[in-house]
């Protein structure tokens, strides 16, 4: 057996170092075939050398070289990063592996030698489509972001950490809730009817994006969910971000909006690493709406239904009538009385902190186990990973359990079976969420605007009550006791085989499933006032989605004559993608001890519903790279796609691109350069697709309910609800882009610079058709949008001694959505231009408040002191007639020059609600076993108006009409003693349509601080000891600790609706230990 396990680990060793280009000589072989001699040579003295080669956070490498300088011998590390071997005395070792610096040290008896990450290398191995290239070779846009920066504690999602990582990606978070979706778009977003997501492949595997079912009660909102919530952010090796077309095109149809391309851990021959991490957060509820006290209240009440009062009455400076005719003769004889006395407000106490009741400080915690490790012929990873967030917002939760293997085994010498598999349950419990109004409102909403002189609970009825003077809107703190709970159980799954048959070639068939069953329950109880209507209402949901994919694929690679690098690549690919639903729902129950577990026992009207579809995608591809002298480069991809959901006139669609590249920098002319390591140009031009059509290629057929009109009977009929058309295809992205990649000083400086232009055919759109038809709107290929953006990332080493490094990773997108065409039948208004931003801001000018003796402008003759004067700076061209002229196009002509009229004319595009760039920064720091990570991200030139403000801070109209609350700063609001120059009276616009023009608009750019980090690896000298650890590290972060930015509102990045989902800052702690 010990021979047979020395014999073992020698091949193991010889395979290593003759993959890293070393050479393990074997004494005894150099020995036999050396020349006989005479002389007795004198004995070389030599020294046994044992070290240990980790990372800078105290990972083991596995398979590093380590040779004698000037010498070939050599050796690699184990699967514990450990090594040994004999060397002449006073040598020096040569330390090197892909991705790290190379290091030199002096040889003697024990080594501790750490490694540092050369992430810029270019050299490093980066993942594209259906394959793997080194950095140096891209002729494409492509951004690599390694795993350590995705698993951030306390972020249930690797897509949660990508903002600011990767230039040319837009990360937005769109909820704040636990799990929250997000806005990711790549380059943009160019397409206005069709999805703007991009496409996301796992190990191989392009996978579906789940989301918790809506349903059709529209009081109960799950929110949104993050694409990547069902993958362990530890379990990642790596991110790429592929940009252009270039990169893109080899998956045709589905890849007009950029691939993310993630790539999981894998096992590593060697004895069995085990890893166990704990992390708990405790997140902070700390950007408060900042609302009314009751006493401030009772004040803002009385002195706000007087102001109505007033305004209603036309009593000056809001009408002519005079005060004592008004109070002799109010208007429909309601006269004027004050809501509470001064000694009521002296009297009143603390009032109904409906915030307080619905919110609490958040924590998340979070385990993680790991095992990797093989032989030669088989190598593994599992993990098991549970991940339990409390929000902040009571009922709000996600709890996550995953279980993830990756197997590679080999046999035969020429095969390879390979196993990736993720399993995951994913149970989240949802508040009841969004920005409707009324009794369809949220509970953030409803407690923003219910007044704090209501009760929430009342022990003496045992009921919530309700606003008495809006009926209809919720009491928030009963809509804790609502139940809304889902479970999401997913497969995802793939195994391949690989072959060599031929040196070279490379023959892989790959089979895989992305399973997906989704369940919601919804309960609202009689507690509730929509459940006391209803008498108690239940609702359940089934989804089951089924992604299957059958593909094969062959890779070539050959060098000729050192000289010429051929890489072909060939490919099919067979997907079907299968949706099932289903729903029930019931109302009228006994009791709601059931709640939705039993919705037969209802005997209100029974619900039901179901869907089902199926599609299919077939796709073959190839791809050429060719590389001469290893500095010109060319890159051909072609992919053909068919799916039945396209059109019969269209089944086929068609997807080259072409990239040429040269690295500058290894011409001989630019060697007396020797500061410039790397001088690269890149050119690509490509189209690609997106293939988001649904089923609007082909007639539709719905039925409903209809009545006869001669007894009233309910009768059940069909109908068309939507006409085919056979013509309609896919949205065509067409791109060019130019890079330029730089290095300085041996690379310690790097950099990459993109600029490119897209231009995105047939759009998606609804073309009108004759109002008299059944079907007055067909789904048609109409417009064009066009993209243009710059892209800049630097990464600097600025420190690198043995004790301390520091290196800063820099970001910078800027890009411009804009139309290139619009629709044959655009009715554009007066003030909208061809080319405008696809998501564009109008609004007309606001120049200051009206005040009391202020002439009143004539253009706006209904205006009244405490209004917005709106600038008059546009007006109609107009005919004798003072009819408004048209040009030969039929567009009103403008004359640039005030008419005395507020209209459409003086409407002006201010801007689009995109931002104008974005940018991040990432700056990481060791000393010795200390390390330090300070992320940050930022949007600047960007205009927003605040939701919450716009719903509850323009005024006290609300506040005097149905006893809402209001945020504080109404307090301010322009009155006759408070003539106030930025904030309006609080019937603004009640009596006219100026409208408020730009006053609300804010500059909501920002600067946030998405995590800091610091970490602490034992030291080695102590771990060893144990005998059993070889590495512990510790480690604190804050993520949101702190945002930048002149918004007003609550945040600039999760302000999606009035009282959305409030951020929150989280703080962490954890302990990673390796056995």
């Amino acid at each position: 057996m010990e021979v047979r396990y020395e014999v073992k680990h020698g091949l193991f060793a010889l395979l290593l170092a003759s993959c890293t280009g070393l050479c393990l000589p074997l004494r005894a072989s150099a020995e036999s075939h050396a020349a006989p001699s005479l002389r007795t040579l004198a004995p070389v003295q030599t020294i046994d050398v044992t070290g240990y080669v980790h990372d800078a956070n105290g990972e083991p490498v596995i398979g590093a070289g380590v040779q004698v300088v000037g010498s070939k011998l050599a050796t690699v590390t184990d699967i514990d990063g450990r090594f040994s071997l004999t060397v002449p005395a006073g040598s020096s070792l040569t330390i090197t592996y892909i991705g790290f610096t190379p290091q030199e040290v002096k040889a003697k008896p024990s080594l501790d030698i750490t490694l540092s990450e050369d992430s810029h290398s270019l050299d490093e191995v980066v993942v594209v489509g259906y394959g793997k290239m080194k950095k140096r070779d891209l002729t494409g846009a492509i951004s690599s972001v390694k795993g350590s920066d995705v698993a951030l504690a306390g972020v249930a999602s690797a897509a949660h950490a990508l903002a600011g990582k990767a230039a040319g990606l837009y990360v937005r978070q769109n909820s704040a809730q636990p799990g929250g979706g997000l806005d990711i778009l790549v380059r943009g977003a160019g397409s206005v009817n069709a999805n703007n997501d991009p496409l996301y492949i796992v190990d191989g595997f392009p996978i579906a994006k789940i989301d918790q079912p809506k349903g059709v009660n529209d009081r109960m909102d799950p929110g949104t969910q993050g694409v990547l919530n069902f993958l362990n952010p530890n379990d990642i090796e790596r991110v790429e971000v592929l940009k252009d077309a270039s990169a893109t095109a080899i998956y045709g149809a589905r890849a007009a909006n950029g691939v993310v391309i993630v790539t999981t851990k894998r096992g590593a021959e060697g004895k069995p690493q085990v890893d166990y991490s704990y992390n708990y957060s405790f997140q902070k509820y700390s950007d408060n709406y900042d609302m009314l006290s009751l006493k401030e209240w009772m004040v803002e009440k009385n002195r706000s239904t007087w102001e109505y009062w007033v305004w209603e009455n036309g009593v000056g400076p809001w009408g002519g009538k005079r005060l004592e005719d008004a109070l002799k003769s109010p208007k429909n004889g309601l006269a004027y009385t004050q809501p509470y006395t001064e000694a009521q407000i002296a009297a009143a106490g603390e009032g109904t902190d409906w915030l307080g009741f619905i919110t609490r400080n958040g924590q998340v915690q979070e385990h993680n186990l790991s095992v990797r490790g093989g032989s030669k012929g088989t190598q593994y990873m599992l993990s098991l990973n549970y991940y339990d967030n409390k929000g902040i917002i009571r009922n709000s939760a996600m709890t996550r359990y995953t279980l993830k293997t990756n197997i590679d085994q080999k046999f035969l010498d020429i095969f390879k079976l390979g196993l990736n598999l993720t399993l995951t349950r994913i149970d989240n419990a949802n508040a009841q969420l969004g920005g409707r109004q009324w009794e369809k409102s949220g509970m953030i909403r409803a407690a923003v605007q219910m007044g704090p002189h209501i009760k929430a609970f009342d022990p003496a009825t045992g009921t919530y009550p309700i606003n008495p003077l809006l009926g209809t809107q919720p009491n928030p703190y009963s809509l804790l006791n609502n139940t809304d709970e889902s479970r999401t159980d997913r497969l995802l799954g793939n195994i391949f085989l690989e072959a060599n048959p031929l040196q070279g070639l490379t023959l892989k068939l790959n089979a895989g499933l992305d399973r997906a069953n989704i369940f919601r329950g919804t309960y609202e109880p009689k507690t509730t006032l929509a459940g006391k209507n209803a008498n108690g209402n239940a609702d359940v949901y089934n989804n089951d989605n089924n992604q299957y994919l059958l593909e094969g694929t062959a890779n070539y690679i050959r060098t000729f004559n050192d000289v010429h690098k051929l890489s072909l690549l060939a490919g099919t690919s067979y997907e079907e993608f299968e949706l099932k639903t289903s729903r029930a729902g019931n109302n009228d129950f006994l009791t709601d001890a059931f709640g939705y577990h039993n919705l037969d026992a209802g005997t209100g009207q029974k619900r039901v519903g179901s869907g089902y579809s199926k599609n299919k995608m077939e796709s073959y591809f190839f791809r050429a790279n060719y590389i001469l002298k290893e500095r010109y480069y060319l890159t051909a991809t072609m992919r053909a796609d068919g799916a039945s959901v396209f059109a019969r006139n269209h089944k086929w669609g068609y997807f080259p691109s072409v990239a040429l590249g040269w690295t500058v920098s290894e011409e001989p002319f630019m060697k007396p350069l020797g500061w410039v390591s790397m001088l690269k140009w890149r050119l690509s031009w490509g189209q690609t697709g997106n293939s988001d059509i649904g089923t609007n290629a082909f007639a539709s057929y719905s039925a409903r309910a209809a009545f006869n009109k001669e007894d009233n009977s309910q009768i059940i009929g069909v109908y068309r609800s939507r006409l085919e058309n056979p013509d309609l295809k896919w949205e065509t992205t067409t791109e060019w882009n130019v890079g330029l990649d730089l290095g300085f000083l041996n690379n310690r400086i790097l950099a990459s610079v993109e600029f490119y232009h897209k231009v995105i055919s047939d759009l998606l759109n609804y073309k009108p058709l004759n109002a008299y038809q059944e079907v007055t709107s067909v789904m048609a290929n109409v417009g064009k949008t066009q993209s243009t953006g710059v892209e800049v990332t630097i990464n600097t080493k600025n420190i690198d001694t043995r004790y301390f490094k520091w290196s800063t990773d820099f970001t910078f997108t800027a890009y411009k959505d804009r139309w290139k065409e619009r629709t044959p039948d655009w009715k554009p208004g007066v003030y909208e231009r061809v080319d405008d931003p696809i998501r564009p801001i109008y609004s007309r000018l606001a120049d200051h408040i009206l005040q009391i003796g202020e002439e009143v402008p004539k253009a706006q003759p209904d205006l009244r002191p405490g209004e917005i004067v709106i600038k008059d700076i546009n007006g109609y061209k107009r005919d004798d007639k003072n009819q408004p002229v048209v040009d030969e196009n039929g567009r009103f002509v403008l004359t640039g020059e005030p008419d005395g009229i507020i209209d459409d004319a003086d409407n002006v595009l201010l801007g689009s609600q995109d931002p104008g760039w974005l940018a991040g920064l990432t700056n990481t720091l060791r000393y010795k076993d200390f390390d330090l990570s300070i992320q940050l991200n930022g949007m600047f030139n960007r205009l927003m108006q605040d939701p919450t403000e716009m719903a509850y801070g323009l005024g006290g109209g609300d506040l005097a009409r149905y006893g809402y609350n209001a945020l504080r700063k109404i307090k301010d609001r322009w009155t006759w003693n408070n003539p106030s120059t930025t904030q309006p009276a609080s019937f603004n616009g009640w009596n006219n349509n100026y409208t408020s023009g730009d006053w609300y608009y804010q500059k909501a750019w920002f600067v946030r601080l998405t995590n800091i980090s610091l970490g602490w690896t034992l030291p080695q000298a102590w771990i060893s000891r144990t005998k059993v650890l070889s590495r512990v590290r510790l480690s604190l972060s804050a993520n949101n600790l702190f945002c930048i930015t002149p918004y007003k509102g609550l945040d600039p990045e999760t302000d999606y609706y009035a009282a959305a989902y409030p951020n929150a800052r989280t703080y962490s702690m954890g302990i990673n230990v390796t056995f």
